[in-house]
């Protein structure tokens, strides 16, 4: 490895340099740059818009990359990609150990979630007017003090 980093080192040595780098070194020595003849002068005049390539532009080409940049059979192989996944995911493919688990309900896989949701949902709708009876029947359910809770959300 070390052996093809030398030889690029001298590579790069030997081709010259372009860019800016290469731009400053090739300045004259009183560090001035000469306008050639060809060049234009530059003027304060505002850029014509109409006329010019710019309006002729659209911004969907800019968004999407151009239309010249999609086949035309692309959207019927995604479309048949799509069909063959759906397929093989929701008829073909047995069921496994790990379908069966998430069939069941998120609240008996992490402890605590249930409580956490309710107790949020009640700060909300009490905060907001609205009905708490369902969150305070469930609550109680799981053994969740109601006035310690609402004292809580009047201390905040």
């Amino acid at each position: 490895m070390l052996r093809f980093l030398t030889k690029t080192r001298n590579l790069r040595s030997l081709l010259p340099v372009a860019g800016v780098r290469g731009y400053a070194q090739n300045l004259p020595k009183g560090g001035s740059v000469k306008k050639s003849q060809d060049e234009e002068p530059i003027s304060n005049e505002p850029i014509k818009f109409f006329g010019s390539q710019a309006a002729s532009w659209r911004a969907r080409d800019t968004r999407s990359g151009g239309s010249d940049e999609a086949l035309w059979y692309q959207p019927y192989v995604i479309s048949a990609s799509l069909a063959i996944f759906l397929v093989y995911f929701c008829v073909l493919r047995e069921e496994s150990d790990i379908d069966r688990r998430l069939e069941g309900n998120l609240y008996d896989h992490v402890s605590g979630l249930e409580e956490v949701q309710l107790t949020v949902n009640y700060r909300y709708n009490k905060e907001h007017g609205l009905d708490t009876k369902e969150q305070e029947k469930r609550l109680t359910e799981l053994g969740v003090d109601l006035r310690q809770l609402d004292a809580q959300l009047a201390a905040q």
